[in-house]
């Protein structure tokens, strides 16, 4: 089975949280364009609140540590 492995990366390259580092599996059955297409929803469905959090995360902190400079 297929997977996809995302790591989210800052500017300088640092992995952002561990959330997203993780793999998504792709479950298409017989590899027909509708199995392709309902796999890729999957994925986007799963994935994209991990990816969601820690954008939100890392700009959370950005923004404290901002605060705490000024």
């Amino acid at each position: 089975m297929p997977t996809i492995e995302l790591t989210l990366r800052d500017d300088q390259g640092h992995i952002i949280d561990r959330r997203s580092l993780k793999r998504y599996p792709l479950d298409w059955k017989s590899r027909s364009f509708h199995d392709i297409e309902g796999a890729v929803e999957d994925f986007k469905r799963n994935a994209l609140p991990d990816i969601e959090a820690d954008l939100l995360e890392a700009a959370q902190s950005a923004f404290i540590k901002d605060k705490k400079k000024t």
